[in-house]
């Protein structure tokens, strides 16, 4: 394998970007394979293993959210994942209702602002998210970010899996406003996710738009 070729492809999509960034960075500067290289064989090293510890199916789907909904839903604080699409009128995506998929957290570090405004949204009245599971988890979260700490909310890693619903508009499953982000637009359907089921310990992975292949 070329110098400049750090791993096979399906193992490099495994890296997350701000990695991977710092591996062409690192070789650009010394012409060498650096600690950043290093780090990224141990992030898929770990990942194959934690795959095939929990024995998960062929082909069995991920869906990537941005903390810290993510470990919202792991903690079923949040039943329902908004999307401004329904996957159930694409054929090759329907076949997913009922299925286990994966649940990721993604890489995007979580903002403070974030996490006050959906303090906010349930002192309100506004907000899908179960109140009392939600609520100290996002204090606790808002503390640790205050402090520059990641928190409870592990980034650029796979949590568990949860059964995947039918998908079903907003405006009909609810009679009121409500909202778990600032992201209105994005709050035109209601994914279900049902019988959470947490990893034992978090898996990293890069994560992806859409649906992605975990296995």
């Amino acid at each position: 394998m070329p110098q400049q070729v750090f791993m096979c492809a399906s193992h490099w999509r495994m890296v997350p970007r701000p990695l991977q960034a710092a591996v062409y960075e690192s070789f650009e500067t010394t012409g060498r394979l650096s600690e950043n290289h290093r780090e990224a064989v141990r992030v898929v090293e770990a990942m194959e293993a934690g795959r095939t510890a929990l024995d998960l199916p062929p082909g069995m789907k991920a869906l990537t959210i941005w903390q810290p909904w993510a470990s919202l839903v792991m903690i079923g604080a949040k039943p329902h994942e908004f999307r401004r699409w329904s996957f159930a009128d694409r054929p090759h995506l329907a076949k997913l209702i009922g299925q286990r998929i994966v649940i990721h957290g993604g890489a995007r570090p979580v903002r403070p602002a974030e996490l006050t405004d959906i303090l906010d949204r349930i002192e309100e009245g506004e907000s899908a998210l179960d109140a009392a599971i939600a609520r100290p988890f996002v204090e606790e979260l808002l503390a640790a970010r205050r402090r520059k700490e990641t928190g409870p909310a592990p980034l650029g890693v796979a949590l568990g899996t949860a059964v995947l619903g039918q998908p079903r508009r907003c405006i009909d499953l609810f009679v009121d406003t409500v909202a778990d982000s600032t992201r209105i637009d994005e709050h035109m359907y209601a994914w279900p996710l049902t019988d959470v089921q947490a990893f034992p310990s978090p898996i990293p992975a890069a994560g992806a738009q859409g649906f992605w292949n975990f296995t």
